[in-house]
């Protein structure tokens, strides 16, 4: 971020966590904004556009206003005539508004959407420059579908979508992993990240086959436990028609259970802890007293941690660890027959569940984009309802995407500089060709300059063109800095039709014949 600001591409401002795009960085931000535009209209999204400023009554039909607004999160605003507003830090209430007004059968669907817009979040200690920000530009996707079937077709597409963007942008190393969906969604979202030291989320990595994934979801085996004790977590399921029911998951003491696992094992939309309060109600017993043996008459799910253990431990109440049971049945316990299921978290040294010769060790990740699984968590509160082919109405499934572009621009900085300065990808950085003249102020030298732009421009080149009266050291050391994927060096020395070009990832320099530069910036978008 030091070296973005240096160079002029961001500026900072008096207000924390809000950055202004300079010339060069607004040319990247542009041409990252197209390339993800591109990908998702390529493959059937509509771009749209959507005002950042919205009215409170939208938000209060989802149900999101009082959260948000207890959160800390939204930035409000009053207007003259007393109508509260927000400066939206997402976009599902305006889409389903704006897609509601459209809709009129099951054969208008699906609907996928793109926008790409600036979001406003009172983040709560902003930091890392465009990395975490309380303004910052998202580009945005939504699908609206009959069923959750075609959803799920529609998230496939969303996640196809984000990782030809950020590949087309020049991030390498993108990789998915499963995550939960947070308050946002309404089941299990897919994380696209990239590894960096400059990531303000991690990852597990095994050390042997580099298997890696959000460590809430990945699988790993845990090590063997001379004295296991088996503990019970109570939690609340919320099915997909919004009716709940309580479960309970076996797991070893050491272990914590993963929320997404659950949800996937027990086909929930949401999975929540459940209150201490009413584990009495429930199951007759305290919080951190539960056994298995308590919870048969509810949903009951073994651990695969637990589920071949034949000498563990309880917790029996005041009375301590009720030692040395297991599943065949002890004096007032009957048998059980565990089936186990893996739930529990993987976790920093913990076996790869994938190879049986490495272990877990956590890494620095930056999330790029993100694809969550909406449902009808947004489409039936607001009323966003279509008739199928029968006349019957039903709400619609929703999906989304956000890639942040901001995000992607600073991270592109960061992973690909060298110690000369920054390294932009063909078609990605703020120009195509970095134009270094020498003797700018020689007659013959401008006429040349001038007749060269001319010709690079009508092959659709972007120029970054240095004719300051400055020496030629500085020039180079700036397009270094710049870090543009081709400079060329006009001088006076040089023959009218050859140019001296300098490859900013391999450091070649070679001369050129101007017939051929075009041909250098062949990846520009």
């Amino acid at each position: 971020m030091n070296l973005l600001e240096s160079l002029g591409f961001v500026g900072r401002t008096a207000a924390t966590g809000v950055h202004a795009l300079l010339p060069l960085g607004l040319r990247v931000h542009d041409r990252l904004s197209r390339i993800a535009r591109d990908a998702f209209e390529d493959r059937g999204a509509n771009t749209v556009a959507f005002p950042t400023l919205q009215s409170r009554t939208l938000w209060e039909e989802s149900g999101r206003w009082d959260v948000y607004q207890a959160e800390g999160a939204l930035l409000t605003t009053r207007s003259r005539s007393g109508e509260d507003m927000c400066l939206a830090p997402t976009s599902e209430e305006i889409a389903v508004a704006t897609v509601r007004e459209h809709l009129r059968s099951h054969r208008d669907l699906p609907v996928r959407l793109y926008l790409s817009t600036a979001k406003f979040r009172d983040e709560l200690s902003p930091r890392g420059g465009l990395m975490r920000g309380r303004e910052f530009v998202m580009g945005d996707a939504y699908t609206f579908d009959t069923s959750a079937e075609g959803m799920r077709t529609s998230i496939d597409f969303l996640n196809a979508a984000c990782r030809a963007a950020l590949l087309g942008m020049g991030l390498t190393g993108v990789f998915q992993a499963t995550a939960d969906g947070g308050s946002i969604a309404a089941g299990p979202s897919t994380e696209h990240l990239v590894l960096g030291d400059i990531g303000q989320s991690s990852t597990l990595a095994c050390d042997h086959c580099g298997h890696r994934g959000d460590g809430a979801v990945i699988s790993g085996r845990p090590t063997a436990c001379d004295d296991p004790v088996v503990n019970v977590i109570a939690f609340v399921l919320t099915r997909p028609d919004g009716s709940t029911a309580p479960a309970a998951v076996a797991i070893r003491s050491d272990l914590n259970v993963s929320p997404r696992k659950l949800a996937a094992a027990s086909c929930a939309a949401r999975v929540d802890l459940l209150d201490a309060d009413a584990l009495p109600g429930l199951f007759g017993k305290q919080a951190g007293t539960l056994t298995p043996w308590d919870c048969t008459h509810a949903e009951l799910y073994f651990d695969t941690s637990v589920a071949q253990l034949d000498d563990f431990s309880i917790s029996d109440g005041a009375d301590g660890l009720r030692r040395h049971l297991s599943w065949a049945g002890a004096p007032g316990l009957p048998p059980l027959t565990p089936d186990g299921t893996p739930l529990h978290r993987a976790a920093e040294g913990m076996g790869c569940g994938r190879c049986d010769d490495g272990s877990y060790h956590t890494i620095r990740t930056i999330e790029v984009a993100h694809v969550f699984e909406l449902g009808t968590q947004y489409s039936a509160p607001m009323g966003l309802t279509v008739p199928d082919a029968q006349g019957s109405r039903g709400p619609v499934h929703m999906a989304c995407s956000g890639i942040g572009i901001t995000r992607c621009l600073q991270t592109l900085a960061d992973l690909h500089r060298d110690h000369h300065g920054l390294r932009w990808k063909p078609g990605c950085g703020p120009a195509d060709l970095h134009l270094i003249v020498l003797r700018a102020d020689l007659p013959e030298m401008r006429q040349r300059t001038d007749q060269i732009v001319g010709q690079l421009q009508q092959h659709g080149i972007r120029l970054l063109v240095d004719d300051r009266p400055e020496a030629a050291g500085e020039k180079f050391a700036y397009a270094r800095l710049v870090g543009v994927p081709h400079a060329l060096v006009l001088s006076p020395q040089q023959t009218d039709g050859t140019v001296e070009c300098i490859d900013r990832w391999t450091g070649r320099q070679e001369p050129m014949p101007l017939s051929q530069i075009p041909s250098l910036s062949s990846g520009a978008h």
